[in-house]
Parts: structure tokens; C-alpha cells; sequence
């Protein structure tokens, strides 16, 4: 997106699509089976960890307003490493993509469409994503922008219209396994913000560059209430059936909803919202591989860039043989691999860089 211009509410909804989409992918699930009553205690703290790590962030990148990573990976190790580093972050963002697009068309499959081949579905949202690349960004961003209001509503509708059939009881006790279970492995479900990974690149797309410091903390803040207001759903009404469910564990809360005689069920409703949130996520996604490609390796054809990487992501997203080696990528690799590359990686690029722009400046003051 390196020719559009994002406002503060824009900019905070595109890193909250990314964040959303995530957490739909069945990270209340994952939480619930790694920290069972203290789970929505782990998620304050996890909350507060993430919201720390991205100050360090804001203050690293100060000597480089208005550029990304990828920028500032050149400036700190020249043109191979700003390379390297877009072929990581592609290559991730395919992967990463790619997995949380096929748990939710198993989903879709399994409640929806029995009979149809899963390669249909993941087609039908990738043609979508891609002809949204090719009615420009500028339109993304206005769906987009439209688009998360309601999304953000339905997990609070959802919260509050289940709140009868809650057993309070189901959250102690408070620490769950243990104070190491929640504070110390606890602490790698950062990973359930692995959307994160846009704040590194959203800033030259700023209007006004000084909103990245309330964009990300909004966007983080929004994400986490979606975060937490999911995962008390889900705890509260079946622990139990979550931690071995087949669907979403957001839709089984859905399931659960009901207003009356006239409208019994409403899981179709919200599964409605959440496929055109899967189609703004994957459009942004690919739009970014594309801004990537563009940064790193200057294609010369970047609407190449597009079908190849939805190629790729739809490759990637048909390689597991069936439900459960979807759920171990999710549960396992997921967490280490968002946590090496959005975390640890981005994080050490930024500091050396940080480091090296401080060392230069304090020369040219001395000379």
C-alpha cells in the first residue's frame, strides 16, 4: 500500500483486521487448553507484555519516521539484507496466512458445505482477494473501514447476549496450573497477537506519521478486548467441549446465541461477517506480499506478485492431510514461529538499527 495514505481510524483498522483475523482462527481455543481457568488472566498479562514490547517499538523507531523495516533493514545491513528480510516476512505471511485460511474453511465445510471440495472454497476466497487487489487499495480500505465496526460489535453482542449462561464458577482457580503456567510458558501466547506484525510496516503509509504511537496501542487495546471478550465466552460456557472441537470455538459460542422465536439461530449471521473479514484479511495480506516484493526485488510485474502469492498461499493451506495436522500447525509451530520471526527477529533489526542511527548522529554532532 506505498501510494495510499492511511488516517488514524484507516490505519488502526487495517493492523486490526490483521489482529481479528488471528484471533478468529481458534487462538481462544488454544489459550483454553494451555492455561484452562486462568486463561483470561493470562490474556491481561499477555495484553500488557505486548503493549509494553510495542513502546520499545515506538521508541526504536523514532530516528526513522515514516519508514518500515524493510527501510531501516537496509540502513542497518544494506540492499542483501532488506532481501532477505522480504522474502522472511512474505514467506511467513504466506504460511501464517494460508493455515488460518483452511481452519476456517474446514469450518465452513464441515457446518455448511458437507459435499464440497475443500480446494473449492479456499478458491472462491482467493479469487475474491485478488480481484479486491485489482480494484485498488483505496478501495480495501474504505470495505475494510466499514467492515470493522461490525465485526468488533459482533463479539460483543455475542459476549453479552450469553452472559445468562455463564458459570462464573469456570475461572477458578484464578491461577489456573500455576503461576508458571500463566506468567512464564504463559507469556509466548504473544503469539495470539502475531497481527502485529503490520505495525512494522504501516508507518510511511501514515497521513500523519506522529499517530503510529495511537495506532498501535488502539488497534492492540481493541484487539485484546476482542481477544479477552472470546476467550470468557468460550471458558464460561464449555471449556470442556472447546478443547476438543472440530469448528471455531468463537462459532460454537454464536451457536449458543438465540433472540426469540423469530430469529432462533444466528450463527449464519455472524459467519457471514467473519467470511467478508477472511476476504479483507487476505486482500490485505497479499497487498502487502506485493508491497514487499516491490521494496525488496523490484518486480516487474507486480500483479505477477499477486497470483503467484495467492497461488502460494493456496498450495500451502491444501498441504495438510486433514484436521489435525491443521490443529498441531496452530497450536504449535504457530506459536514458536510467530514469536521468532514477529518478536524476536523484527525485534533485534530494529535495535541494530536503532544502535547504528544513534552511533552515526553522535558522530556528526562531534565533527
Amino acid at each position: 500500500m506505498e501510494e495510499e495514505k492511511l488516517n488514524f481510524i484507516e490505519a488502526s483498522f487495517l493492523v486490526l483486521t490483521i489482529l481479528i483475523s488471528h484471533i478468529i482462527m481458534d487462538l481462544p481455543n488454544m489459550i483454553i487448553k494451555s492455561q484452562n481457568s486462568s486463561a483470561v488472566l493470562n490474556v491481561l498479562y499477555i495484553t500488557v507484555l505486548v503493549l509494553i514490547y510495542f513502546l520499545i517499538i515506538n521508541k526504536l523507531f523514532k530516528p526513522f519516521d515514516g519508514k518500515n523495516i524493510l527501510s531501516i533493514a537496509e540502513f542497518t545491513g544494506g540492499k542483501t539484507l532488506k532481501v532477505i528480510l522480504g522474502i522472511i516476512y512474505s514467506l511467513y505471511l504466506i504460511c501464517i496466512s494460508a493455515v488460518i485460511l483452511r481452519g476456517f474453511c474446514e469450518t465452513l465445510k464441515i457446518i455448511y458445505f458437507p459435499k464440497a471440495g475443500l480446494w473449492i472454497i479456499l478458491s472462491i476466497f482467493l479469487v475474491l482477494a485478488i480481484l479486491a487487489n485489482k480494484f485498488g487499495e483505496r478501495n480495501i480500505i474504505k470495505i475494510n473501514t466499514i467492515l470493522m465496526p461490525i465485526i468488533l460489535l459482533s463479539v460483543f453482542v455475542i459476549f453479552i447476549a450469553l452472559l445468562n449462561n455463564f458459570e462464573i464458577s469456570r475461572i477458578f482457580p484464578l491461577l489456573g496450573n500455576g503461576v508458571k503456567s500463566t506468567f512464564i510458558d504463559g507469556a509466548l501466547n504473544m503469539c495470539s497477537f502475531s497481527g502485529f506484525i503490520i505495525l512494522f510496516f504501516v508507518s510511511p503509509n501514515l497521513k500523519n506519521v506522529k499517530d503510529y504511537k495511537k495506532v498501535g496501542i488502539v488497534s492492540i487495546l481493541l484487539s485484546a478486548s476482542y481477544l479477552i471478550l472470546s476467550v470468557a465466552s468460550s471458558l464460561l460456557l464449555f471449556p470442556f467441549l472447546t478443547a476438543n472441537a472440530e469448528v471455531l470455538s468463537v462459532y460454537l459460542s454464536a451457536c449458543t446465541i438465540r433472540f426469540g422465536k423469530f430469529m432462533p439461530r444466528t450463527d449464519a449471521l455472524f459467519m457471514f461477517i467473519w467470511i467478508f473479514t477472511f476476504i479483507s484479511y487476505l486482500s490485505i495480506i497479499i497487498s502487502y506480499i506485493v508491497k514487499f516484493s516491490k521494496e525488496s526485488i523490484s518486480p516487474k510485474s507486480p500483479s505477477l506478485v499477486t497470483y503467484i502469492s495467492a497461488l502460494a498461499i493456496f498450495i500451502v493451506a491444501l498441504l495438510p492431510q486433514n484436521s489435525t495436522q491443521v490443529h498441531f500447525f496452530e497450536n504449535a509451530v504457530y506459536k514458536y514461529l510467530s514469536i521468532t520471526v514477529v518478536f524476536v527477529l523484527s525485534f533485534i533489526i530494529l535495535l541494530i538499527g536503532y544502535i547504528k542511527k544513534k552511533k552515526l548522529d553522535k558522530m556528526r554532532v562531534i565533527q
